[in-house]
Parts: C-alpha cells; sequence; structure tokens
C-alpha cells in the first residue's frame, strides 16, 4: 500500500532526519532562492519603488525577461492605477501581515493574472499567479457554505470528517485528508475524502522527522501552501543577494514559493502532481492540516485559494469550541459524581469504604480497570489491581520519585522496572497523594493495550544515505509499515487529570477535619490517663503511649496543612471562575428578564391609554425595572468584569476606571505600555483585583483628588503602580501594612502568582504602591 501526506519535509535536511536531524533543523526553508514557474515575482524597494529582484517568465506581462529587470522602476511596467492601488494596501506607516490582493492584470493574448502583494525583507513583493482554472463569483458566500455545513457535525471526529468532504467538493481534489500531530510529534490520517480509483491513506501514520520544526513554523505564520505542479523547474530569484541588504529574499508569506526539489520527489514516489495544505490551529498552535493530493496539475486561482485559507481559520475555530463543548460536558459529569462522593466521605467513618464501597465509586469518577487506597500502611482495592505487596514497592518509589500531588503515567513499566510484572494489571497509574509522611494514596490503574501502528513505510528509514553519509534520496517506499507498541496503557485525559485535583483538595479538606477530631479525643484520653497515673503504673504506661500518638497526629497534621497550603492557589483560580459563571449568569438571564418585564410593562400602558392613573403606576414600575437592570449590570461588573478575560487586563483596567470616575470625585490618569500582548490569565485577574482594591482603599481612607495608574512590562516582569495625592500614613512597614487599608489582602493575592508589595508613604505626600510580578 502507498501512502503519504504532502507536507511532509520541504528541506533535504527534513528528509535526512534519521541521519542528521540537526541539519534538518538549520535548513533555511523560507530563503529557496527561487519560485514555482507558472507566476511571476517583484519585490521592490518601498520609498521609491525601484525592483530589486525579480523571477519567473516576465516577458508576457511586460515584454521583458526577468533578468533585465532590477534597477528600473516599476512605473515602467505598470499603470498609474495600479500603483496607487498598491500604495493603497500600505497606507501612512502600514504593515502587511499578510498576503492581499491588490489587482489584476489583462494581459494581451494571455489569461487574466491575480496581483499579490506583501512585505519581506523590507521590500514590497508583488506576485503575479496567472488564472488557469475558474475563479469563484463570489468567496465570502462560498466559505459561509462551507461553514453551514460543517457546523451540523456532531462530535469532532464528524466535524473533520466534514471538512474533508467540503474541501474536495469545492475545490476537486481528488484526495483530502486531516492530518493530525500527536503528543509524540508524529502525525496521523485521522479522517479522509476521495475518488473511488484513488487509494486511501487514512489511519496511516508519519515521524516526527517529515515534517521538522521550521516547516511547522510556517504553517503557523502562513496558512496555505499550494504545489499547483510539482514536476516544475524552480524559475531563479534575480539577482539571488540584494544589492542593497546582502541577504536573500524572504518568501515565508509567499504564494508562490519555491519547495524543496527532495520534497517533491516525495510527491512524485507517491504519484501525487498537485499538492494543497492548509492549517488547523488550536489555541495558537498547530494542531494538524488539511492535506489535499491530485495525479495531474492544478493551478486554483488566488480566490479559490484565499477562501479555501479563509474556511480553515474558521473551521479551527468551530474545532476549538466542539472541542471546549465535549470537555464541559465531561467536566460537569466529573462534577456531579464528585459532589456525590464528597457527601458521602462526610457520612462514613471509613474513608476506603466511603470511596470505593458504594455507586458511584472512584471508577465512576475516573475510569480505569482498577482503584487502590493505601492509607495507613493499609490497602483497599476495587477491580483489577496489583497486590498489596506490589502496591506497597509501588508506593515507595513513588514518595522517592514524584514530589507532586498527581502523578500520571500511561507507561509505567518503563519508569519502574519491577511494573512490568503486572502490565497486565497496572501500565497506566493516576496516583493522588493525600499526605507526606506516611504516604497516603489514591491510585487508579489501567492495562496494558497491545496496539499495532501502522507507518506510511518504515519510520527508522524516512531517507536514503549513501556510504559516507551523504543523502542519496527520501524514501521510496510507502507501504503500510507495522509496529506493535507494548508496555502502555490507554492516556489519561486533561480532564480526568483535573478531576483528580479537584478531588484530591476536598480528600484534603475530609481528611484534616477527621484529624482534628482525633486530635481532640486524644486529648481527652490524655488526661483521663494523668488522673489514673496517681493510682497505678499502668496508667502511666498508657498515658505515655497516648502522648506519643498525639505527637504523631500533630506531625501528620503539619505535614497535612502543607499539603492543604499548596492547593489554597487552585481554590483562589476556581473562585475566580465561580464570579465569572454568576457575573455571566446575572448579566445574560436576570438582564434577559428584567428587559423583558420592562417590555411588559410598556404593553400593559399601552393597552390602557386613557387610565392616567395606571399610566403614572406603570411608569413607575418601569423606571424602577430600569434602575433594577443598572444594579444587576454594575453588581454583574463588581463581581467580574467579562473583559477581563473576552478583551484583556487592560480594557478592564479602562473600564473600571471609567466606572470610580462616575462615583466618585477623582481624577484618574492612567498610562499602559503593554501594546497588544495577553499576560497568562492568573497575573491578569491578580493585577486587577490589586487596583480593585487599592482604589476602594484610596477612595475611603486616602481623601485624594488625583489617582495616577500606570501598567508596564519589561521581559522579565510586570509592574503596577497605584499613586494618589491623599493624606498618607507614617512609616508603612513593609511586612505587616496596616489591616485598615486592605494591603494584607494585595500582598497574599500576588504571593500567588509569585509577586511582591512595596509602599511609599508619608503624612500628607499621598501614597505609592508598586506590585510586581515576574513573567
Amino acid at each position: 500500500m502507498q501512502s503519504g501526506i504532502d507536507n511532509f519535509a520541504e528541506t533535504i535536511a527534513a528528509n535526512h532526519a534519521a541521519s542528521d536531524q540537526t541539519g534538518c533543523d538549520r535548513e533555511a526553508i523560507h530563503l529557496p532562492g527561487s519560485i514555482q514557474p507558472h507566476g511571476a515575482l517583484l519585490a521592490l524597494a518601498p520609498e521609491d519603488l525601484q525592483v530589486i529582484h525579480a523571477a519567473g517568465d516576465t516577458t508576457p506581462l511586460f515584454g521583458v525577461p526577468c533578468d533585465r529587470l532590477p534597477g528600473t522602476s516599476v512605473a515602467t511596467l505598470l499603470s498609474a492605477d495600479q500603483i496607487s492601488k498598491i500604495r493603497a494596501l500600505l497606507g501612512t506607516d502600514r504593515k502587511l501581515e499578510r498576503p492581499l490582493h491588490a489587482f489584476t492584470l489583462n494581459p494581451p493574448d494571455a489569461a487574466v493574472v491575480d496581483v499579490v502583494v506583501h512585505q519581506a525583507s523590507g521590500l514590497l513583493v508583488l506576485e503575479f499567479d496567472p488564472r488557469r482554472e475558474a475563479a469563484p463569483d463570489n468567496s465570502l458566500a462560498l466559505v459561509q457554505s462551507m461553514i453551514r455545513h460543517v457546523q451540523r457535525a456532531e462530535g469532532t471526529q464528524a466535524f473533520c470528517r466534514a471538512v474533508v468532504d467540503e474541501v474536495r467538493a469545492v475545490t476537486g481534489f481528488e484526495r483530502v485528508m486531516v492530518y493530525r500531530f500527536g503528543a509524540d510529534g508524529s502525525g496521523e490520517v485521522i479522517a479522509e475524502s476521495r475518488d473511488a480509483h484513488v487509494e486511501s491513506f487514512l489511519g496511516l501514520r508519519y515521524p516526527e522527522s517529515d515534517i521538522p520544526k521550521q516547516a511547522r513554523a510556517l504553517y503557523l505564520s502562513n496558512w496555505i501552501r499550494a504545489i499547483p505542479d510539482s514536476r516544475y523547474a524552480p524559475a531563479p530569484i534575480m539577482p539571488p543577494i540584494s544589492s542593497r541588504t546582502g541577504q536573500p529574499l524572504d518568501l515565508s508569506q509567499s504564494v508562490i514559493r519555491s519547495v524543496s526539489p527532495v520534497h517533491r520527489l516525495y510527491l512524485a514516489h507517491m504519484g501525487v502532481v498537485a499538492s494543497m495544505s492548509l492549517s488547523l490551529i488550536q489555541h495558537g498552535r498547530l494542531w494538524g492540516l488539511i492535506a489535499c493530493h491530485h495525479s495531474s496539475p492544478r493551478y486554483l486561482p488566488y480566490r479559490m485559494r484565499e477562501a479555501c485559507e479563509l474556511f480553515a481559520e474558521m473551521a479551527s475555530s468551530q474545532f476549538e469550541s466542539k472541542v471546549a463543548a465535549e470537555q464541559l460536558e465531561a467536566r460537569l459529569r466529573s462534577t456531579r459524581i464528585h459532589e456525590e462522593l464528597v457527601t458521602r466521605m462526610s457520612q462514613e467513618s471509613d474513608l476506603a469504604e466511603g470511596l470505593i464501597r458504594f455507586h458511584p465509586n472512584l471508577l465512576d469518577f475516573i475510569p480505569g480497570t482498577g482503584v487502590g487506597l493505601w492509607i495507613d500502611g493499609q490497602f483497599t482495592g476495587l477491580g483489577v489491581t496489583p497486590d498489596a505487596e506490589q502496591t506497597e514497592a509501588l508506593i515507595g518509589w513513588l514518595g522517592d520519585t514524584s514530589n507532586d500531588g498527581i502523578f500520571q503515567t500511561d507507561s509505567l513499566p518503563l519508569l519502574y522496572e519491577p511494573a512490568k510484572a503486572y502490565a497486565d494489571r497496572a501500565s497506566g497509574l493516576l496516583a493522588l497523594s493525600l499526605s507526606k509522611s506516611p504516604r497516603d494514596y489514591v491510585l487508579w490503574f489501567r492495562p496494558e493495550v497491545v496496539r499495532t501502528v501502522t507507518w506510511a513505510g518504515n519510520p527508522h528509514k524516512p531517507v536514503g544515505v549513501g556510504p559516507d553519509g551523504e543523502l542519496l534520496t527520501p524514501r521510496r517506499s510507502f507501504a503500510a509499515w507495522q509496529e506493535s507498541v507494548r508496555l502502555h496503557a490507554e492516556p489519561w485525559l486533561g480532564s480526568e487529570i483535573e478531576a483528580a485535583h479537584r478531588l484530591r483538595l476536598s480528600l484534603l479538606e475530609v481528611v484534616l477535619h477527621r484529624i482534628d477530631g482525633i486530635a481532640r479525643e486524644r486529648k481527652s484520653a490524655r488526661l483521663l490517663q494523668e488522673q489514673l497515673m496517681r493510682q497505678v503504673e499502668f496508667g502511666l504506661r498508657r498515658s505515655q503511649d497516648v502522648a506519643q500518638t498525639l505527637q504523631e497526629e500533630t506531625k501528620r497534621r503539619v505535614s497535612v496543612e502543607a499539603d492543604l497550603s499548596q492547593v489554597l492557589r487552585r481554590t483562589v483560580e476556581d473562585q475566580e471562575a465561580e464570579r465569572l459563571r454568576i457575573a455571566r449568569e446575572l448579566h445574560d438571564t436576570l438582564g434577559q428578564s428584567l428587559t423583558l418585564l420592562q417590555l411588559g410593562f410598556e404593553n400593559l400602558g399601552q393597552a390602557a391609554p386613557e387610565n392616567s392613573q395606571l399610566q403614572d403606576r406603570v411608569a413607575g414600575m418601569k423606571t424602577l425595572t430600569a434602575d433594577i437592570g443598572r444594579q444587576v449590570n454594575r453588581l454583574a461588573w463588581e463581581i467580574r468584569p467579562t473583559a477581563l478575560d473576552d478583551l484583556g487586563i487592560q480594557t478592564a483596567i479602562q473600564h473600571l476606571l471609567d466606572a470610580w470616575s462616575e462615583k466618585a470625585q477623582v481624577q484618574f490618569d492612567l498610562h499602559m505600555t503593554l501594546g497588544d500582548r495577553r499576560l497568562p490569565p492568573a497575573v491578569e485577574t491578580t493585577l486587577y483585583r490589586v487596583l480593585q482594591e487599592a482604589l476602594t482603599n484610596i477612595v475611603r481612607h486616602a481623601a485624594a483628588t488625583h489617582v495616577g495608574v500606570i501598567l508596564r512590562m519589561t521581559d522579565q516582569q510586570v509592574t503596577m503602580v497605584v499613586e494618589d495625592d491623599g493624606r498618607g500614613f507614617v512609616n508603612p512597614d513593609a511586612d505587616r501594612p496596616p489591616e485598615r487599608l486592605g494591603l494584607l489582602g494585595i500582598r497574599e493575592r500576588l504571593t500567588l502568582v509569585g509577586g511582591s508589595l512595596e509602599i511609599e508613604s508619608a503624612p500628607g505626600k499621598g501614597t505609592a504602591l508598586f506590585a510586581r510580578i515576574p513573567l
């Protein structure tokens, strides 16, 4: 069986990965020095539009071969109207982030040519792309139709199948695939649409070396790459090195960039002549590709490629939403079971019994074939698990290996040699630590799943290499090559690991509560023994035993409290998430209800126009409803501004200061230098809460008339300065600020993200607060 993907390495070094991966990573594939010959290229100096580089067959366009164009003015090649269109795209100090369609040319005795413009290497690059196939009449309508069709798919896998069906129906390629990158960097074809005579690549895997790092980086900056006819002879860029900069022309954004000759040889070995690739990007990372193949040349016009690129961007967004919806559904189910487990734990005297005896139990909470509890040196199991002796040894290894509260792996025997003896029961392990001394654990187990992975050719021989290490040719065989994967279990999902973290927090609280109860009981016993010790020697010995037990329980309490302090950060994050949920419920649900109520009063007033008394009462109720609506919106904003999550810290701060300006007689000055960069969510939330608390303190205590807020960022940290001209105070203690100013809460919030707080103040000189958070 032949198989492959048109996104294999675009460089010689990429195909030489088995023998020289470092060379692959060094290949400058964005500087090929040539273009595909079906188009032409001019690179112009932006200040005077003089031609610096030229490539391709320019004679049909301008009557001049490309080697004679460098040094000439583009005014001799294009009309004044065409030049003005180019300058309009640039504007004043405008930078083109991606290629844009400028205009079309209608050369005599030749096809219509689309002219696409972008900026590279400090030059203005014009690319001339002849239309050899019909262009869509309305690209936007075409994309809208494609999105409507794929939106109907239920689930992520069905969505991928709908995507390939839609792309093939629109473009006419013989084979269209969704190629997904795995956690190990390898790729797999997970969805396919093809003509009946074309062989299937569905389910085949490809090694990580087939697409090197720099090729994946290009797919992040340029969503599309097309090769109309891979059998072409490259058209060199003249001159290859700029006389102004001494550098070759960067073709990262080029639509007609030449690709590696070895990659074209790959395509020839697969019987592919034309190909097109579209990026699928999730959360800023390259998740996969939409790959298209054809056995004969395909010259898709620019407008069709533009529509496909926009579709890929919108499909990426739709796919991200579907993944989030599936994760939310799993989270809700997990939350319901979690609540039932916590309720039962609070009622059962035996912790292990409460977790595994009834339904739902720990195996309902996180799926596995077995679960075990190691508490106070005793093992309790449910389902298929290692025995108590094996588990005790595993607990010892975990204590020496893992310092985190949660440990997970889907290949335990590869990390812990003794686990090979029970790989059929515990190749996968998810361990939840309840305490450090003694070590108490909740353990989920999954068995070995022997998988047969089908590769597109031998993944260990991606290229042919000569006796001296030189590259000879990419691999010729893409026949299915099977490999058995042993000692691996089904991987733990991110939602399952998150559920384990939440359960650990609840268990720590339950254990701490029980330890408090035990400590109280031990204390009573100790007092009783102290009374009896004066009567009999036996009482004395018993009292000593109780005292020793209390000491051990105290140590254990300290250990559990230390663990609990580590998870307080997650508690703060959950509080912010709950604030966001409540704010949105107030705004979306209650706000809509108040709007409907106000409309109802409007209709009621219209129904009795002659009753003045009723009209007055209705008007009063409408005014009251409007006031309630404003109060609800204000309350939703104070609980959690949606702009903080949707638009970022800068917009949220601006809105906060605007709100304070309306209700306080204080003048605010704001200076922010973050640019377009977003900070981590935890940092943005902390900065917002710090500013919120600081403004409250100023208005309540400082009697200030002017407040300045500065938010600036360096490579190492972000700094917020809040300065007022209020009454100030004497000698603020940096370690123990006055609680009446609310500064203790500010310091605690900053500590959760590794930040620090400094205060400068003097009576009558105002106060300056400096909050710094490392990045």
